[in-house]
């Protein structure tokens, strides 16, 4: 269908719309509002009345719109004279119009609350008429009533003046076009008056009030460079740097602007003269006068009809208190933000600053959900600040609520290094550990192994790996410490085995690989080992021939026990020259007689006997010394021509897994006698027990061991434990120490079922969710957080799906739902809608359909809206959808069910408003129905970013939700539908939910009476990918023409134009139907009860333990001993923090620490004013907690003395608005001379070509931030130096991927050294210069001087550790902290390592030749 828009027979030129300003008493009045309609009909225009600005707007065609202004003029003149006009022939004297001069503050209370006192006025004898006109009070009548009405006033009205700051003027003034001050006076019923600023120049004495400057009409800045200069560190910050002024800073927070003052969107000029005001104040006063202005008393004057609330007016006036707060965002959190998406659809990318200023100001906007505060976004120096201000309280509100936000759902990553061999450990023998750790702490554990490659960072060449840790700060923060405990609890050992030449090392090696294979399969063998190979030329001839062995294991027993076994095969391991005739016998028998066949005799021993002709040798590669000697002595006999007196044999014996310890401690003294007749024994098969060695005695023994397995069976004992997840971890803790030993005291097994299960058998609906948290009331109703997969719940007897209003399973969620439940859902989905008439479900509703293949007793579909903005009534709608949907879990008689974050995703609902609805719901339904059925709600969902804002969200006290901070969102009142709309599907008519059918509805009745050509566009969800699309909407241009030549058009179906997708102009029809009955959807009716009050509870997962013996009383004594380790190792303990202000609050976020490390905790009365603690449990849980409360300490402590200039670029750098430049240093620069002498300090003949200074900001950014905690970390010790500059050779890895990279000095490329894995650091040029330098394709070479965060250095001293993989603990038995770097001597110079990400910058680059 085309479009006909530009022949439309009504032209524009033909119709107009004009507005005018009319008082908002006249718009209110019920007269004017009837006369306004009757007049829309006569006239046919379309008259809006929009009482928030005090405004007409009229729409129509150019004749009818002249004569409506004059007919509502000449109405608006007649309603403001009060009474007609007094009778010119009365005498003059006896009537008298007159202007009482009363205070501000009496005609602002009288204007705005003031109708019973007015109307007690014009009752008065003598006067004809009292009004309030341009915000003065006008009397008519005669001299006499007019005097008496003067008196009256002044003894009714009550007036009392204070002093406050110009701080508090002006955002009393400014927020929300002084809505703070409009609700304050609605509160206590009070007219206001502040007083006009006046900035006085201290060498002139001026004290003209400046333009651009606040007046008593309630005006304010409304761009940066006036707000800018309200903080004095800013302006100090100005000063010291003089950063070019950027025309973005102005354009940052523009969003801002708009919304607190409209009246100025519509004049450029208007903004011009305010950016020129600024800018002349800026020039023309300093700094000084600023810092007066801030402070100055400003009089105010309240004004009420009553003393008592005239006086609590004045003391919570006087109460107020103006707080600004700024931090630094991260780049981590910057690029969160910018990735949000706005309506399902993703933000551009390559955004300019201005562009990302903008989006990041709308973001916190919606964090902070207080329109009482100032937020200001601004960019210097490379860094994104934020700047939020306003009263204390509100402040303190967003700010903790913007940051707090952001620290759980932005994703941070954090890299710990490990060999190649406990990465294969993790993967292949501790993934369920790992998995649990993950779970554990709502963060992902990722075993990151590289590709081999010739090319590494790191001054030491082997293989990298690292455990890479992925979640929210706070999150990272709670599970590292612990991942790195398990970690250093692994028993990781590496074995020299000396051989005599590097061929024979090679043929050894060979020959564990396999024997290692075999252990890597065995279940019950909780080890892996790897084999180093020496190949390279330079290895070999830097050491001696010898087998090198690493191995990894849960235990030192087992690691020693692999060992021990690679030694077996080293020491089995033969090469055995016998005599020439001996020799040339065996050849002749075995290679040409063939009698028997090598092939053959290889067979039977297992083992690969080689002869070699050149050496005259034969190689004996056997299992062990036992086995080789027995090879041995048969060759010896076949060269004798002797009989083989040996006959061996190797067999398998199958032991159950279950019941293997009390086997092998049965047999023991049979293995222990069969090896004194030289038989080989493997216990470590996946299948059993594997014995070699001669026939007899492995016949003999195998039956023995036989009686004593099915012995064993008949008397096993399995008795079932259950634990908690926490008394679980404890035992676990210290690679199993406390299980170990209590097994080998009470002689059992000790085994975690879950974790004993096979991958195969687990049921493929396994609930793999965690919890996060869990809170309830006082009766018990219980609310929990977890992250999972909502089809894979369990224990719940319905889900809620997320659906749209026609119940289209377009994606996500809602699609996956439907497949997994089968076509029965889908099929009870269209008779929905066929029994609602239809119509799209109304958004705000929810309905029930069956589970079909899913194992619940029912699906829950719950309408949640399409977020517009917020303007479109969705905080009720989602409201309301949730708890439909709960309330159809109550008559159904369901105990618990599980719902996700509902329009969060497709529907771009604010993610942490929507959360704080759902939740708000949930509670709601709970307060509603005390008695519920249901007992549980889980909300659940995949994402981490809506289950970290949901365990923020749901701990919260939402019982004094202040309204006057948020809407209502337990009322809405959508105009009913009158209409089904529709658009032609290539497989037929799909129906519009409700919200888009109001729209395209509104827009027909427009069109249909106007003429006038739609500008509407949709925002529908596309019901093949569920991704949010949009449509522009197209009415036929003679649509009016047609119905005023037939009126029953409207009655039937009616094709009435097109919708066209704004990225494709495909166009489709979209077709009317009217309704019979409208369908209305309103809250009408429903009043919520009180909210309760919800504790946070500590919700341990129980987990299954079996404990197997031969006996019961075993069984028995091995349950006591795990229950006494677990109450022994409960403590108590006291802790005192110094946190003296907001101490509520501090409370809330320390006990929600407590519950985090599962301890309890109880607070003490502290005569020292600081906040004391008593922590009780797991001694390793006491430690964790004490150490997340600090850092929350330290976190509070820096936000109150926060300085952002520790986080700017350097000031070298200058004004930096790219990401990544290389500035070439001069030959005379400061830093040119300082670093080349330094360099010829150990390097003599350098010859220094180029110094580049690397200007990254990301790279700054991480690096800034780390330095900055490191400081609040050793704050105690204010005198330690924790940054170096030390030099760092990339060998042959090109410095750009070091300098460019995510991470610069990343992780991933560390290897393994003389104080194991790290990246090196060292104090000499010489060092890195001359073995790990870059060198370019022209000969000259590279080498980086860094910044490093050596922080507290554990200084070795001469001696090396191979195994670390970070530094060692300060004090193990008191703290779980640990040193933040090591160093040693090597190479002539100081060496400085490092096992972390982000503590090294790569300052200057350095190009040379020698």
């Amino acid at each position: 269908m085309a479009d006909n828009n530009g022949d439309h027979p009504i032209s524009s030129q033909l119709t107009e719309t004009i507005s005018f300003d009319v008082n908002i008493d006249i718009i209110r009045n019920s007269e004017f509002q009837g006369f306004v309609t009757n007049l829309e009909r006569s006239q046919h225009v379309i008259i809006i009345m929009n009482e928030t600005h005090g405004m007409v707007i009229i729409n129509g065609k150019k004749t009818a719109v002249k004569k409506s202004r004059v007919q509502i003029e000449g109405k608006i003149s007649k309603l403001s004279s009060g009474y007609p006009p007094p009778q010119p022939s009365a005498p003059i004297d006896q009537v008298l119009s007159n202007t009482i001069e009363l205070s501000v503050a009496k005609n602002n209370f009288l204007e705005n609350f003031g109708q019973k006192t007015l109307n007690t006025i014009r009752e008065q004898a003598g006067i004809n008429s009292a009004n309030i006109i341009n915000g003065k009070l006008q009397l008519s009548g005669n001299n006499a009533a007019i005097t008496k009405i003067k008196s009256y006033l002044k003894e009714t009205l009550y007036e009392k003046n204070l002093s406050i700051t110009f701080d508090i003027k002006k955002h009393l003034e400014s927020t929300w076009k002084g809505c703070i001050l409009k609700e304050f006076s609605k509160k206590y019923r009070v007219g206001t008056s502040l007083q006009e600023f006046r900035l006085c120049d201290r060498n002139k004495g001026d004290t003209t009030p400046k333009r651009g400057l606040p007046n008593a009409r309630g005006r304010h800045y409304a761009n940066t460079s006036q707000r800018k200069i309200d903080d004095p560190k800013e302006g100090d910050r100005k000063e010291r740097y003089k950063p070019k002024v950027t025309e973005y800073e102005d354009a940052a927070n523009q969003g801002e602007d708009d919304d607190e003052d409209d009246d100025d969107n519509n004049s450029q000029g208007s903004n011009s003269d305010q950016s020129l005001s600024a800018n002349c104040i800026t020039n023309s006063f300093t700094m000084m006068n600023f810092n007066d202005r801030a402070e100055q008393s400003i009089e105010v004057s309240l004004c009420s009809d009553s003393e008592a609330s005239l006086s609590k007016a004045l003391a919570e006036l006087q109460s107020y208190s103006f707080k600004i707060e700024s931090w630094t965002l991260t780049e981590d959190e910057l690029t969160f933000i910018l990735k949000q998406q706005q309506r399902g659809r993703p933000l551009q990318n390559n955004m300019s600053i201005r562009e990302r200023s903008t989006q990041i100001n709308f973001y916190l906007h919606h964090l902070a959900q207080n329109p009482f505060v100032h937020i200001y976004i601004y960019y210097t120096r490379g860094m994104w600040h934020v700047k939020v201000s306003g009263f204390t309280s509100d402040v303190h509100s967003a700010v903790s609520k913007i940051r707090s936000y952001l620290n759980d759902v932005v994703d941070t990553e954090v890299q710990i290094p490990i060999s190649r061999v406990m990465a294969f450990f993790l993967r292949r023998k501790a993934s369920s550990d790992i998995n649990r750790l993950g779970n554990l702490h709502n963060i992902k554990i990722i075993t990151f192994s590289p590709p081999r490659r010739a090319n590494t960072t790191n001054e030491h060449d082997n293989d990298n790996h690292c455990l890479k840790l992925i979640g929210s700060v706070s999150r990272i923060d709670l599970g590292h410490t612990v991942i790195q405990n398990f970690l250093e609890n692994l028993s990781e050992k590496e074995q020299d085995f000396p051989c005599a030449t590097w061929d024979i090392s090679k043929n050894i090696s060979a020959n564990i690989i396999t024997c290692l294979k075999k252990i890597h399969d065995s279940d019950d063998y909780e080890a892996v080992g790897m084999v180093k190979f020496y190949n390279s030329a330079i290895e070999r001839r830097q050491t001696t021939p010898k087998v090198t062995i690493t191995v990894v294991a849960f235990n030192k027993e087992t690691a020693d026990d692999v060992i021990q076994q690679c030694k077996h095969f080293v020491e089995g391991y033969d090469v055995w020259k016998p005599s020439l005739e001996e020799y040339r016998a065996l050849y002749n028998i075995l290679l040409v007689e063939k009698r028997p066949n090598i092939s053959r005799f290889q067979q039977e021993w297992g083992i690969n006997v080689q002869l070699e002709n050149e050496t005259n040798t034969i190689i004996i590669p056997a299992r062990s010394r036992i086995v080789a000697d027995e090879i041995k002595e048969a060759l010896q006999n076949l060269a004798a021509g002797k009989a083989n007196r040996i006959a061996s044999i190797t067999i398998t014996i199958p032991i159950q897994f279950n019941i293997r310890r009390f086997v092998y401690q049965a047999i023991q003294p049979l293995l222990e006698e069969v090896k004194t007749k030289r038989v080989y024994i493997d216990s470590k098969d996946r299948n059993g027990l594997t014995l070699h060695g001669r026939s007899e005695v492995i016949n003999s023994v195998q039956e023995k061991i036989k009686i004593i397995i099915n012995d064993i069976n008949q008397k096993i004992v399995t008795s079932h434990l259950t634990l908690t997840s926490i008394e679980s971890e404890l035992i676990r803790a210290n690679s199993y120490q406390v299980l170990t030993r209590i097994e080998r005291e009470t002689n059992t097994i000790i085994r975690d079922v879950r974790i004993d299960a096979k991958v195969s058998k687990l049921d493929k609906n396994d609930d793999t969710s965690s919890t996060i948290t869990c809170v309830k009331n006082s009766r018990d109703q219980t609310i929990l957080v977890k992250k999972g997969d909502i089809i894979k719940a369990k224990d719940v007897d319905a889900i809620v799906n997320a659906a749209n209003g026609p119940l289209n399973h377009a994606g996500c969620l809602d699609k996956a739902i439907s497949d997994a439940a089968g076509p029965a859902l889908d099929q009870e989905c269209k008779q929905l809608i066929a029994t609602n008439g239809g119509v799209a479900i109304s958004t705000g509703k929810a309905v029930k359909t069956t589970a079909g293949r899913l194992p619940y007793k029912s699906v829950i579909h719950a309408i949640g809206p399409q977020y517009f903005g917020g303007n479109q009534q969705e905080r009720p709608l989602l409201f309301f959808s949730v708890l439909s949907s709960l309330r159809i879990a109550e008559q159904e008689g369901y105990n618990s069910i599980a719902l996700p974050a509902i329009s969060a995703s497709t529907y771009g609902f604010p993610l942490q408003d929507c959360t704080n609805i759902v939740i708000r719901a949930v509670k709601q339904f709970f307060a509603d129905f005390p008695k519920s059925h249901l007992r549980k709600v889980i909300l659940l969902d995949n994402d981490d970013a809506a289950c970290n804002s949901f365990a923020r969200e749901v701990g919260k006290d939402h019982t004094n939700t202040a309204a006057g901070n948020d809407e209502d969102i337990t009322k809405y009142d959508l105009p009913p539908l009158t209409a089904k709309w529709c658009w032609q599907d290539d497989d037929g008519e799909k129906i519009s939910d409700d919200s888009q059918t109001r729209q395209i509805e509104a827009a027909f009745q427009h069109c249909l009476q106007t003429s006038i050509p739609s500008t509407l566009k949709i925002n529908p969800d596309n019901l093949t990918s569920a991704t949010i699309v949009c449509y522009s909407i197209h009415f036929h241009p003679n649509l009016r023409q047609l119905w005023i030549a037939d009126p029953n058009v409207l009655n039937g179906r009616f094709v009435c134009g097109y919708q066209m997708r704004e990225s494709t102009a495909y166009k489709r029809y979209i077709i009317r139907y009217p309704l019979v009955s409208p369908v209305h959807n309103t809250s009408d009716g429903y009043r919520p009860k009180p909210l309760d009050t919800y504790h946070l509870k500590m919700q341990s997962k129980e987990e299954d333990w079996n404990i197997i013996s031969i006996n019961n009383t075993a069984v028995k004594q091995a349950e006591i001993a795990i229950r006494k380790a677990i109450v022994s190792a409960t403590i108590s303990e006291p802790f005192s923090v110094n946190l003296k202000e907001d101490i509520d609050a501090h409370k809330t976020a320390i006990t929600t620490i407590a519950i985090q490390q599962f301890i309890h905790i109880d607070f003490q009365q502290d005569s020292t004013g600081n906040l004391s603690l008593i922590l009780k449990g797991f001694q390793q849980n006491i430690l964790q907690a004490k150490l997340q409360i600090s850092l929350y300490v330290q976190d509070i402590l820096r936000m109150e003395a926060d300085k952002d200039d520790e986080l700017d670029i350097p000031r070298q750098w200058g004004d930096q608005e790219e990401q990544f430049k290389l500035v070439e240093l001069l030959k005379n620069d400061t830093d040119f001379i300082r670093i080349e002498k330094r360099m010829r300090e150990t390097v003599s003949n350098v010859k220094i070509d180029k110094i580049e200074r690397v200007q990254n900001l990301r790279l700054w950014n991480h690096y800034a931030l780390r330095r900055r905690i490191l400081q609040q970390e050793l704050s105690n010790k204010p005198n330690l130096q924790i940054e170096m500059e030390l030099f760092h050779g990339t060998r042959a890895a090109p410095p750009k991927e070091i300098y460019n990279g995510e991470y610069g000095f990343d992780m991933t490329f560390c290897t393994s050294g003389l104080w194991g894995l790290g990246t090196y650091f060292a104090m000499n040029a010489s060092y890195s210069c001359q073995s790990y330098s870059y060198q370019l394709p022209n000969g000259k070479r590279q080498v980086f001087l860094a910044q490093v965060l050596t922080g507290e250095v554990f200084d070795y001293k001469g001696k090396n550790d191979q195994t670390l993989r970070r530094p060692p603990k300060k004090n193990e038995s008191i703290s779980e902290t640990r040193y933040n770097s090591v160093a040693g001597e090597t190479g002539g110079s100081k060496v400085y390592i490092v096992y972390e990400n982000r503590v090294a910058y790569p300052t200057f680059l350095i190009t040379y030749s020698q």
